[in-house]
């Protein structure tokens, strides 16, 4: 009990006067001092600092006799004094603290990982997750983006191949067969966490939860759904001004070999000279 004492605020002296008084009630000093194992000049002075902080009072004069405060009001009124004193400075502290950084990435090798990862996040996910993935993506994904929507979140698929999808807002692009650039999966999630993997062969991906990322990954997602919805409503204008599936807009923006890639899958066949015309970073 000594050692509990002097654990919650009493110096070893005080602690084995309060408790040789809690034995003793009405003890005078030299009593006090031969209980607790203490010099009597020194026990007097313990008292007198026990009276003065309210553990202790003096209840006669000739000769000095003292009375130790019940266990419950002395500990209880230590107790909520502390609770204050932390919880003042929890704030005072806090305001002090700098704001951690947030982690930039972690990484994840191997398609097993991959999969995982993007299975949990789409089934931890609480108000809305948004996603860019292909069609044969939903083999996997499919059951825990279903339970996702059913559950309230909103859920915004931007699918790339011809596959029925029976929940979400869902946007569809060209086949997988037309695209350029490899098998790619964004994924946002409750405004938190993103992920942006490469599902060829090695498969990798990072995911983040890093704010400024974390936005570049939502408006990828945001601008594909975009895309999809206008060249649905506009196709025949936008392919009169920009050639079948936008080739020569596209074709402007891709490095030389992505480009003679896109050439080929939409059917132009370009050969190297035009491929090279049309890319502007030559």
């Amino acid at each position: 009990m000594i050692d509990e004492l002097v654990r919650v605020g009493f110096s070893s002296q005080e602690a084995r006067v309060y408790v040789a008084l809690l034995r003793q009630p009405s003890a005078t000093g030299y009593e006090l001092a031969k209980v607790a194992g203490l010099q009597r000049a020194n026990v007097y002075q313990v008292l007198a600092t026990l009276v003065e902080r309210d553990i202790a009072e003096q209840i006669t004069d000739t000769p000095a006799r003292f009375l130790a405060k019940p266990p419950a009001h002395v500990l209880g009124r230590i107790k909520q004094d502390t609770a204050q004193r932390c919880d003042s400075l929890i704030v005072d502290l806090a305001a002090l603290a700098r704001p951690a950084e947030p982690t930039a990435f972690w990484s994840l090798r191997g398609r097993e990982s991959v999969l995982e990862r993007a299975g949990a996040l789409v089934s931890d996910a609480r108000v809305r997750v948004a996603i860019c993935l292909w069609a044969d993506d939903l083999d996997w994904l499919g059951t825990p983006l279903r339970a996702a929507a059913r559950s309230g979140c909103q859920v915004v698929v931007n699918v790339f191949g011809d596959v029925p999808v029976d929940f979400g807002e869902v946007y569809r692009h060209e086949a997988p067969a037309k695209t350029v650039g490899g098998h790619l999966l964004t994924l946002a999630v409750d405004s938190t966490t993103a992920l942006i993997a490469s599902l060829d062969e090695p498969a990798a991906a990072v995911y983040t939860e890093h704010p400024a990322l974390l936005r570049v990954v939502e408006k990828l997602i945001r601008d594909e759904a975009y895309l999809a919805a206008i060249y649905e409503r506009l196709r025949p204008e936008l392919e009169d001004a920009f050639g079948l599936h936008l080739v020569e807009l596209r074709s402007k923006l891709l490095p030389a070999e992505q480009a003679s890639a896109l050439m080929s899958v939409v059917g132009f066949g370009a050969d190297a000279a035009t491929v090279e015309e049309l890319n502007p970073f030559e």
